[in-house]
């Protein structure tokens, strides 16, 4: 659960505060949001690394997210796991332990382990600084540094990538106090596909026998 709970962190961290803030990276960010939220869907493939050079730690993890205002539907296959929220329900499916628990979909942690904040990390917790603007496999990116707010929080920055042609968030690497680095990088990404409500509703009738924990 504790690497859940990292890259949730890291999904998650996608109004803001301008006091000290960059100006140049203000403008490339107000960009992202108005480019993010023109799309009426959005849909991606992303890698997650957990990295520890010290230790000699790396670990990758692929998954699925498909997007449509405050709806999503993650599919984070490799660690046997799914969650569907519709905007009111939230139900996280654990294929190992044959379980689905069902909360608000506005409950404070379902809000932290939102992962369609991906796209929008920056919004709110973070000063920000213009770092580099540079070619990576052929993309040109701009590079900006994001500052948490909060000092007690278990990294000290986060570093993201935009893409500067489609002007939207395709890595973020955040970077723990300890050691231990996240990394989520967007490899394939879609807007505008097909959508249903279903899609982003968990339906018991495709999962037989399993549990179901309410906390409604």
């Amino acid at each position: 659960m504790k690497k859940l709970t990292f890259l949730m962190v890291v999904v998650l961290c996608w109004t803001m505060g301008m006091a000290q803030q960059d100006e140049k990276a203000k403008g490339i960010l107000e960009q992202v949001t108005s480019t993010t939220r023109g799309y009426s869907t959005i849909s991606a493939s992303f890698k997650y690394v957990m990295e520890n050079k010290a230790e000699g730690i790396l670990e990758e993890n692929n998954g699925k997210i498909l997007m449509k205002g405050n709806q999503f539907h993650l599919d984070l296959s490799q660690l046997g796991m799914e969650v569907f929220n519709n905007g009111q329900t939230v139900w996280t499916y654990m294929k190992d332990a044959g379980e689905v628990t069902v909360a608000e979909a506005d409950d404070e942690m379902n809000e932290m382990m939102d992962p369609s904040k991906l796209f929008t990390i920056y919004e709110e917790g973070f000063d920000y600084q213009f770092v580099e603007e540079k070619t990576i496999d052929g993309t040109p990116v701009y590079v900006i540094d994001l500052i948490p707010e909060d000092q007690q929080i278990e990294y000290s920055r986060i570093r993201i990538q935009v893409d500067k042609n489609r002007m939207l968030i395709r890595q973020a690497d955040m970077i723990g106090h300890e050691g231990s680095n996240y990394i989520v990088v967007v490899e394939d990404l879609k807007t505008n596909v097909p959508a249903s409500a279903a899609d982003f509703e968990f339906d018991p009738g495709k999962h037989k026998g399993v549990e179901v924990i309410d906390l409604r």
